[in-house]
């Protein structure tokens, strides 16, 4: 069986442009944990494009790499690899719709991902279009607004980000009414950002498998926030962390499954765990995202060999000494 993993950022993606060096180490980061559990199927082929660049990899026997150059086209490249494989792997940020169009161009070329239905790749990669699905199901989700048509702020103290964006990017945190004006005149495309309130609280995120409208915990994961300069970043992530709310977050994610059945394969969810609403979820990530390289040692599950199994019934999943593991991003 032929698997073609693509993680976007290392994988050629940004061929012939600046590779951002925090972007990278958790690209990087990510496709080694999946490789180290790829490898442990025997079965399967690994087909993997790779930026030149990108050096430092422990690459698996069962992996064939196709090394991508400044002066490639890597859709063309992309387009020969996905008609050779069975099975394709994308990883890749939401931004710009990257993520809906490999899975678009996937379905096209007739081929399966191990990934959600392209439909619902594009709800989750709109933090807006997420927000009204989950508040129409009445399932609990930070209140989220579209920040175009606001001279003055909706909320005492706020948080700005791109609707379309992976993790942290590009977010400010808008403490007055002052700065939300100063921010505003700053902004080049207000409709393309979104505004919410400014919640205090422990940040976490949940590692999940999803199948057809079912879901499956694989552990919660205490997210380490960084502030400076009114942003947030992400320093690292406590992996499989014993949580007072996991028997809600077990019902949480089923009603998450319900509401949006396209949903596939791994799936991080970011939460934060508020004193007075209880846990509030953020955003819906629909693919691999950082807590994924720490589950294996976390748990003794490999998380890849489950995604495949979804592919012909459920998850099989036995944890083995599980402990928290902290994985550093940068």
């Amino acid at each position: 069986m032929k698997l073609l993993v693509f993680e976007y950022i290392t994988g050629g993606g940004l061929v012939g442009q600046t590779l951002p060096a925090s972007l990278v180490a958790e690209g990087r980061l990510m496709l080694q944990a999946l490789l180290d559990d790829l490898k442990q199927i025997p079965a399967v082929q690994i087909l993997l494009p790779l930026d030149q660049r990108c050096t430092g990899l422990t690459l698996p026997a069962n992996v064939k790499v196709f090394p991508v150059k400044e002066s490639d086209d890597i859709g063309q490249i992309l387009t020969q690899l996905i008609t050779q494989a069975d099975l394709v792997w994308p990883i890749a940020p939401e931004t710009d719709n990257i993520l809906f169009k490999l899975a678009r161009q996937i379905e096209a070329l007739q081929k399966t991902a191990l990934l959600s239905s392209p439909e619902t790749v594009a709800i989750c990669a709109d933090k807006l279009a997420t927000y009204r699905r989950l508040n129409a199901q009445a399932i609990p989700v930070v209140e989220t607004l579209a920040l175009v048509g606001w001279t003055e702020p909706p909320f005492p103290q706020s948080v700005i980000k791109p609707i379309d964006g992976v993790g942290c990017e590009d977010n400010r945190i808008i403490p007055t009414a002052e700065d939300f004006k100063s921010v505003i005149e700053s902004l080049d495309q207000s409709k393309r950002f979104l505004i919410q309130p400014l919640l205090t609280g422990q940040a976490v995120s949940l590692s999940c498998l999803f199948k057809q409208g079912k879901a499956w915990l694989i552990s919660c994961n205490q997210q380490q926030m960084l502030i400076q300069n009114n942003r947030f970043s992400l320093a690292a992530c406590l992996v499989n962390v014993a949580n007072q709310n996991q028997v809600f977050y077990q019902s949480l994610i089923q009603q998450i499954a319900q509401a949006l059945p396209g949903l596939w394969g791994y799936i991080g969810i970011d939460l934060i765990e508020t004193p007075d609403q209880g846990p509030l979820i953020l955003e819906i990530n629909p693919r691999l995202t950082t807590s994924y390289v720490g589950i294996k040692q976390a748990s003794g599950i490999n998380v890849a060999e489950q995604v495949i199994k979804l592919l012909d019934g459920e998850p099989d999943l036995h944890f083995f000494n599980p402990k928290p593991i902290r994985v550093v991003i940068h």
